[in-house]
């Protein structure tokens, strides 16, 4: 979902080739299959997980060299995935989560990167392919409430789905666009045309067309930024002292270039030390065969019944 559409928390896109039924998976993220010169993540998600050392099992097994004895290509950095021609492929770039677009590095794939191989491996298979394209760091920074790196990521979501419909037919393939959860976030009104969805809220000008030069200042006689959450790790109320929680000194001042830093963590209102998800309903956007069934407001499992008719038209 790209930044000012749909504030959903993690995107996939589907894609389904009617009355064909081979299927295969592809996500942005890598797996603990085998050893790796990069050095472990320390991150939430990580300690989380509670990996062993170097992304290695403790059976001996290494899954990698297991793989490969089947006949599949393991891809290791974007040179490698490039040079694959034909699946089973697998990709694993990171011991970890697959780095934020922001912290990429040059030789870990983009999510586009490995959306075209994706379809193009895919696409030599005569019976069609049902690919599943997941954003997942969207959901880690607005966990995180590092709302900058969630609208990165979001663009480059975007891009992956720009180059998915470039790739494909309309003709024989279905593409979805959905999420699969909200989450707390919201974007304050009465911003000026023109006002940057990272920064601080600038006033309505009076005469012209862009925003003054006038910044909004809410009753605390503070400005605040255009993106925010319910509940965060930037929580305006702290504990003190005694363990209890408050904000004696109200919230903190804030200057646009803070505001617009890309580690930059929104103010939110409740304390927690992830952000959640919230009930909010999320956008599909859909193109292709039997893609106007999409129509309205619809429960999520009707998603599976128009995907599984499309594959299987009677």
């Amino acid at each position: 979902m790209a930044p000012g559409g749909t504030r959903a928390g993690h995107g996939a896109t589907a894609l389904a080739m009617p009355g064909r039924t081979c299927r295969s998976c592809g996500r942005a993220a890598a797996s603990p299959f085998g050893s790796s010169s990069a050095a472990p993540r320390t991150d939430r998600c990580l300690r989380r997980r509670a990996l062993a050392p170097r992304g290695r099992e403790d059976d001996g097994v290494n899954l990698v060299e297991r793989a490969e004895g089947f006949g599949v290509t393991v891809a290791g950095d974007k040179a490698a995935l490039d040079a694959a021609t034909s699946a089973p492929l697998l990709g694993l770039f990171a011991d970890s989560h697959a780095d934020y677009e922001s912290d990429r590095p040059g030789e870990e794939p983009s999510l586009a990167d490995m959306t075209r191989k994706a379809i193009e491996v895919l696409s030599q298979n005569e019976n069609g392919f049902y690919l599943e394209i997941e954003a997942g760091r969207v959901d880690h920074a607005n966990h995180a409430g590092n709302a900058k790196r969630a609208m990165t990521d979001g663009k480059l979501f975007a891009d992956a789905i720009a180059l998915a419909d470039e790739l494909t037919d309309d003709e024989d393939t279905l593409i979805i666009v959905t999420a699969d959860h909200e989450h707390a976030i919201a974007m304050n009104g009465y911003c000026g045309r023109g006002t940057p969805i990272d920064g601080l809220c600038y006033d309505v000008a009076k005469e012209g067309i862009m925003h003054s030069d006038e910044l909004v200042k809410a009753s605390d006689g503070k400005p605040y930024t255009v993106v925010g959450y319910l509940n965060g790790v930037g929580s305006v109320i702290a504990e003190q002292a005694d363990g209890t929680f408050a904000a004696p000194e109200g919230r903190p001042e804030l200057t646009q270039e803070q505001a617009q830093d890309l580690d930059y963590v929104q103010q939110a209102l409740i304390p927690k030390d992830s952000e959640s998800h919230s009930g909010v309903d999320v956008a599909l956007y859909a193109k292709g065969p039997w893609s106007h069934l999409f129509d309205g407001t619809i429960e999520q499992n009707v998603i599976f019944h128009v995907m599984n008719y499309a594959v299987n038209p009677q």
